[in-house]
């Protein structure tokens, strides 16, 4: 049965988030003095740079004093914006905190609800670029301690404007605009940093989003989504709709004015594993407006763009398996990819280090795709891996791929899961492409169904060739999912592309894959070129 998307919601969507009387308003800093746009040679014409429609003489960047009880929200219940739960449909009732449990935290657990010490410290100050540096440095410090990767991180007086000059050099080669977002989660509220390829950085802190109803929201959202039994209902729209108004609405009017349609996204522990492709303003998914990449930090990013649409594909795979669920899907996966791209594929018994390692050696992959159970665990590195046919890949040990000689543009894992909210399990997930050496790494928060997998899979090749980044081309693919361009029919599968008739033992009942359950959780990391 289809999933159901209920008539959209109508949420006001102004820079300045609608509260109640006792809530300050939002605060706006916009500090450093505009630096002229570079004019693309080639790239379509983007909106003009726009001051925001917010007065900054207007507003007072408050101090907060040191936190005094860092982390816990055990004892607190999230409460939906009543103008939300309100409008939905009869049948649709959100999850209400009188009849839920409070969420189970342990401050002292893996489940961290930000940083150690908090980063209070960072917003101390007035200057918002040194507050950016302080928030790569922090960045780049937690990934290279759990994963050994450095970054070259510019001098603090210059940073922001190299970090500027690269997004126009990109726009130049792409056509596309894009924007870095920082969403940092503090004790007391939530912190939006945006640093456009033009202007100044922009700032807005959201008192209403402190960490007892934060965290709470985005385990509640990653439950409803990501529970196959809920497939057919709109139940996670009330909470994707909150924590779009708190992380994306008040920078809506920027990202307009500014023509931004790509975020490079850093974001707290505990959020990294948010599917925020399924943010809702009511009227459409985040994804059905802007494309994204999940990044740890700019600076380690890898920023040098060259066009996939050419490029050569290693498909190998495993489908069957003694202690997990096996796979039956990847047969047809391997083979559709190889014939639309014209490369080699490794099935079960031939899908071996030995094998990934030769191939890629003699023959340069730039698209190294590996349909296999892969999973990102809590504790080392060491536990999360890539399933082989005679061993397990681990992360701690990609680097010795030497993906970088010869480069691999992107690495698609299509049957991987995290542990949702575990901070090093989110680690292990974000930093897949800089471990691995890959420019860009495409995956899943969670495991989806064999018919979801094959669907989006095969939509995103069907894309990759026309779109100029694959950020655009995963949108592009989550986008015919949403409308139902994608879905299991009569024994076939129907994409964009053409339809492919599936073999007997994985044909399942007609399906469409609208649900955010089948698309939201695919994510792309590091560069979103």
């Amino acid at each position: 049965t289809p999933a159901v998307i209920p008539t959209p919601i109508a949420i006001p969507t102004p820079a300045v988030i609608p509260t109640p009387a006792v809530t300050p308003p939002l605060e706006l800093v916009s500090e450093l003095p505009p630096i002229a746009p570079a004019t693309p040679a080639t790239a379509p014409a983007t909106p003009a740079p726009q001051p925001s429609t917010l007065n900054p003489e207007d507003f007072q960047r408050r101090r907060i004093p040191p936190l005094e009880d860092p982390g816990g929200v055990a004892d607190r219940i999230l409460t939906i914006d009543g103008s939300i739960t309100s409008q939905l449909p009869a049948g649709i009732a959100a999850s209400s905190a009188a009849s839920t449990q409070p969420p189970t935290v342990n401050p002292s657990s893996n489940f961290v609800l930000g940083y150690v010490p908090p980063p209070d410290r960072l917003f101390e100050g007035s200057d918002i670029q040194t507050t950016v540096w302080g928030i790569e440095q922090i960045r780049n410090q937690e990934f290279g301690e759990y994963l050994g990767v450095k970054a070259n991180l510019p001098d603090e007086k210059v940073m922001i404007a190299t970090f500027q000059q690269t997004l126009r050099n990109i726009e130049q080669q792409t056509g596309k605009r894009s924007g870095i977002i920082y969403i940092i989660s503090r004790e007391n509220r939530l912190e939006l940093i945006l640093v456009p390829p033009v202007g100044g950085p922009i700032h807005y802190s959201v008192p209403e989003a402190n960490r007892t109803v934060l965290f709470p929201a985005v385990k509640q959202l990653r439950d409803e989504i990501a529970n196959p039994a809920r497939r057919g209902t709109a139940t996670y729209l009330p909470a994707a709709q909150q924590l779009h108004k708190w992380a994306i609405a008040p920078l809506e009017k920027d990202l307009q004015n500014l023509g931004i349609k790509t975020l490079l996204l850093s974001v707290d522990p505990g959020l990294r594993s948010l599917p925020f492709a399924a943010l809702h303003d009511g009227k459409g998914f985040l994804i059905e407006k802007y494309s994204f990449s999940l990044i740890p930090s700019f600076s380690l990013t890898d920023s040098d763009y060259k066009a996939v649409r050419d490029a050569t594909v290693l498909a190998m795979g495993r489908s069957e398996f003694v202690d997990k669920k096996p796979l039956p899907s990847v047969p047809v996966e391997l083979q559709a990819i190889s014939a639309q791209w014209r490369g080699p594929s490794f099935l079960n018994s031939t899908f071996t280090i030995d094998n990934l390692n030769s191939e890629h050696a003699k023959g340069g992959f730039r698209i190294v795709h590996l349909a296999t159970h892969a999973e990102f665990q809590p504790g080392k590195p060491s536990n999360s891996y890539i399933q082989m046919w005679n061993s397990q890949l681990k992360l701690d040990r990609m680097e010795s791929l030497n993906w970088r000689n010869p480069q691999v543009d992107l690495l698609v894992l299509s049957a991987c899961r995290t542990a949702l909210g575990d901070r090093e399990a989110e680690l292990g997930f974000g930093g897949l492409a800089v471990k691995s050496g890959a420019k860009s790494a495409l995956g899943s928060l969670w495991y989806v169904d064999d018919g979801g997998t094959l669907g989006l899979m095969s939509e995103f090749y069907n894309q990759l060739r026309e779109s100029a980044t694959k950020a655009e081309t995963l949108q592009l693919a989550q986008q015919a999912m949403i409308s139902g361009k994608v879905r299991l029919e009569n024994g076939q599968l129907v994409t964009t592309g053409g339809k492919l008739n599936l073999p007997a033992n994985i044909q399942q009942q007609n399906q469409d894959f609208s649900h955010p359950y089948y698309w939201s959780s695919f994510t792309l990391i590091g560069s979103p070129w």
